[in-house]
């Protein structure tokens, strides 16, 4: 392979956090020589002059999961190796909670090969908790860990959203943990409310990370404990970036993106954080070592994180480091193009995971079928338009039937979660409230983690066309609106789709805006509404068999009583 020398660079030193003028060369896809100064046509190669332009290394993402974007790795590597990205350690706990191992065997065989390096954590929770909080749809047991710990790329055990189940002992989690720590794999933790000795207690067990939403006082009781402390965009406040600011070591700080959406990939990846952090007042250089030589470190990539001698030559090329824009991506010394992506198409088997029949009017049916009147129920609500936190109230709603008649000039919206896997539906039906939609409905395959049938409207009848149409097509996103239906297909489980990114990107903003028409508030309608059945998520949530109380770890029953009658 043929030497090619980069000239007249602005060299991003991730390491001492400075930049210099200099040259380097690339050969056999790796750094060579990095040196400051003028190149003085010392070398036999090809040359190209970067006329001052910034080289910085490639971006890497420690913590995310492929299927939130809707793809397969192979879409996926397309849509982010432009922003900057250059690897990625995924969890593929969607496709985990559908298919179990196999599920993650198809993630991980579709990864191999792509010019983007995709590195695996083996899904911890499968199912989310060991409670019986909702209807699982697969499982990953202990045997199944030390099976993928085998394969090729997997380096690290998934989020262990259980935190519960670790303090309490249980013993196929603590098994899990037990062969993660033989395999030497790094493992990944989700603990959004853990503080003093029940967080002392999740970390005794070799748990090196959190990414949930943070705050100062959070942060530094996790810097004191060890942890390394990954910061996603909802945690990019202005109070926590002057907390970082204000660290004497930043070592284990990282920025991540966790879950990213069509929408976001539109715009950028990790130089979307970067760029965010920045304006809200993240030293620029800092920034990009978060991204870069930080997460390298944390993952034991010794080959990335650095334009350095030896290291894999994956970097970018950018006006400014303080708006990182890439104006052109290398990989392995190599502009990247799309002929470097792998094709994989061997999806077949995970084509037909919705064995659910066609949804009538009756299946939404609340309370008894004779009962015309009030009832008390409790109410999910949405705290803001900024994240997916919801809190629980009561109110009062008039039956007619058993269905409910919902007032259209109150901000309440019907909502029901029905299991994927049974033909005769079975499922509970409840009510959302502050999501500010004014008319039809959204259904999805897709609702975090056990992706059971949800779908959320102001009237039945529309709740019916939408669900019924995702069920039709095998798995989707679908609105009903003005007496149309607007889908998304995703044929991989209910989940991911191969289709190309700019396709899914078009589906996935008309619905978005669809669903924005509707009167919907939240900044990300369809993120918002596909975690409202994610039974480990703050504070409570919906699944197909009650309402959670997801830090109790409880089923709440949706009507209270009839009259103020507890029933």
């Amino acid at each position: 392979m043929r030497r090619k020398i980069f000239k007249n660079a602005r060299i991003v030193d991730v390491i001492q956090k400075k930049i210099y003028k200099g040259w380097f060369s690339v050969l056999e896809g790796n750094f060579e020589f990095v040196e400051k100064g003028d190149y003085k046509d010392e070398l036999d190669g090809e040359v190209m002059d970067l006329k001052g332009l910034y080289a910085i290394p490639g971006f890497i993402d420690s913590h995310m999961h492929i299927e939130s974007s809707l793809v397969t790795p192979k879409v996926f590597s397309q849509a982010v190796i432009p922003h900057g990205t250059v690897a990625v350690l995924q969890d593929p706990h969607e496709m985990a909670n559908v298919f179990g191992k196999k599920g993650v065997e198809f993630m991980i065989e579709n990864a191999l090969g792509q010019p983007l390096e995709i590195y695996t954590a083996i899904p911890s929770c499968v199912p989310t908790t060991r409670k019986h909080l909702e209807t699982s749809n697969a499982e990953i047991t202990p045997d199944d860990v030390r099976e993928l710990s085998e394969k090729e790329g997997v380096i690290a055990l998934g989020e262990v959203m259980d935190y519960n189940g670790v303090l309490e002992g249980d013993e196929r989690l603590l098994k899990i943990l037990s062969i993660a720590r033989e395999r030497n794999l790094s493992i990944e933790g989700h603990c959004p409310t853990l503080r003093g000795k029940d967080l002392s207690s999740y970390l005794y067990h070799g748990i090196r990370s959190d990414h949930t939403l943070t705050n100062p006082n959070k942060m530094e009781e996790q810097l004191r404990k060890g942890m390394y402390v990954m910061i996603q965009r909802k945690s990019l406040t202005e109070e926590n970036i002057r907390f970082i600011m204000d660290l004497k070591d930043r070592s284990r700080i990282l920025m991540v993106t966790d879950d990213f959406l069509p929408s976001d990939l539109a715009v950028g990846h990790l130089n979307l954080l970067v760029n965010l952090a920045i304006s809200k007042g993240w030293d620029p250089l800092d920034a990009i070592s978060s991204v870069t030589i930080r997460p390298a470190v944390y993952l034991g990539l010794r080959h990335l994180g650095a334009i350095s001698p030896g290291k894999k030559a994956s970097f970018f090329i950018s006006e400014s480091i303080e708006e990182i824009k890439p104006l052109e991506v290398f990989v392995k010394g190599s502009p990247y193009t799309s002929s470097m992506l792998k094709d994989t198409r061997n999806f077949e088997e995970f084509s037909n995971s919705i064995n659910l029949r066609k949804l009538r009017k009756e299946d939404f049916r609340v309370y008894k079928k004779e009962y015309h009147g009030h009832l008390e129920v409790n109410v999910i609500s949405v705290d803001n338009t900024e994240n997916t936190l919801t809190t629980l109230s009561k109110r009062i709603l008039r039956f007619e039937n058993g269905y409910p008649v919902i007032d259209a000039s109150k901000d309440i919206s019907i909502i029901a979660v029905f299991k994927r896997k049974e033909v005769v539906p079975k499922g509970c039906v409840g009510f959302i409230e502050n999501i500010g939609l004014r008319k039809g409905a959204f259904a999805t395959t897709f609702s975090h983690d056990s992706h059971n049938i949800l779908v959320i409207g102001k009237e039945i009848e529309s709740m019916v066309k939408a669900v019924n149409s995702v069920i039709e097509a095998k798995g989707g996103m679908s609105i009903f609106i003005d007496g149309k239906v607007h889908l998304l297909e995703l044929p991989i489980g209910g989940l991911i789709t191969d289709e190309p990114f700019e396709r899914v990107l078009y589906k996935f903003q008309k619905m978005e805006s669809k669903l924005r028409d509707a009167g919907v508030r939240h900044r990300e309608p369809v993120k918002l509404f596909s975690v409202l059945a994610l039974t480990v998520s703050p504070f409570y949530k919906m699944s197909d068999l009650g309402i959670v109380d997801v830090e109790e770890g409880r089923l709440l029953p949706v009507v209270v009583g009839e009259a103020g009658q507890k029933i």
